[in-house]
């Protein structure tokens, strides 16, 4: 399968996008942050740069599941699942409210694996943004499709909550919000029919980046740092049915382990994050 795909590496394309103070506002109040939103010219949250440079298409260019129908940018790979697997991110300058941003996109590289949940067909996408000559910040995301069962993940020992810890849950309200402002119109995070009926979910599905901006801002809060570098990888989803739990333990170093673990303690997501030194 992979031989057929080679032709979408290396792949570019390039958007244009500003950091506009109301989507930042809106962002601000959607995830419940404390304090005032950013204003112009000020700088916001490291992750706040998935708002910015997704692909706008009309609804028929549009997949059942809500994404860019694929072989387009993304190769039309069979498989029936599309789930954000991962990211890493590394932070060079801030973006600040007002920015105009270029977002650069390319495929790097597309692998295929199998294992207990089946088949699974990987793409790496490096994105960049950078305003005028200056790069301010780097994502390489991981893509994964698959034809697993969701129910298929089996149980495992429950984790220990580490010495940094915060319950949080979400609701639908905030989900749609949140696929909203990053321009996701995967269904699976606000069409609760589509999410448990086609899809098999117990319900809506929170966004792995939306759990990684969670954790990006909590290590940020405890640490007392700036983030330089940012890494996450999904485990198994979460839902919008329960609490979750962020935790995490300073690594010393200006370092930081960090996980998401579901309502009955499993691992959900794990992440590393640095900090630039204070």
């Amino acid at each position: 399968m992979i031989a057929e795909y080679d032709s979408w590496i290396g792949k570019k394309e390039v958007y244009a996008d500003q950091l506009t103070e109301i989507n930042s506002t809106r962002l601000h109040y959607s995830l419940n942050l404390s304090g005032k939103p950013p204003s112009y010219g000020e700088p916001v949250f490291p992750l706040a740069l998935l708002m910015l440079g997704e692909p706008s298409v009309p609804p028929d260019e549009v997949g059942l599941d809500g994404h860019p129908a694929r072989g387009d940018f993304m190769p039309p790979v069979p498989l029936k699942r599309r789930m954000f697997a991962g990211g890493e991110y590394e932070f060079f300058q801030p973006l600040k409210v007002g920015d105009q941003v270029s977002v650069s996109w390319e495929i790097t590289d597309i692998t295929q694996k199998s294992g207990n949940s089946g088949e699974l067909v990987f793409v790496n996408v490096l994105r960049e943004f950078w305003v005028k000559e200056t790069l301010c910040a780097s994502e390489n995301r991981t893509i994964v499709y698959t034809d697993s069962d969701p129910k298929s993940r089996p149980q495992t020992a429950p984790e220990k909550i580490g010495e940094w810890n915060e319950e949080m849950r979400t609701n639908s309200l905030q989900l749609f919000r949140y696929s909203a402002l990053t321009f996701n119109g995967h269904r699976v995070h606000y069409d609760q029919p589509y999410a448990t009926q086609v899809e098999g979910y117990p319900g809506l599905v929170v966004h792995g980046p939306l759990l990684a901006t969670w954790l990006s801002l909590f290590a940020a809060k405890k640490s007392g740092l700036q983030l330089k570098k940012f890494k996450f990888s999904g485990k198994r989803p979460v839902f919008d049915l329960h609490h979750f739990t962020l935790s995490g333990e300073n690594c010393g170093n200006n370092a930081a382990k960090l996980s998401v673990l579901d309502h009955q303690l499993q691992l959900a997501v794990t992440a590393e994050a640095e900090f630039f030194p204070s």
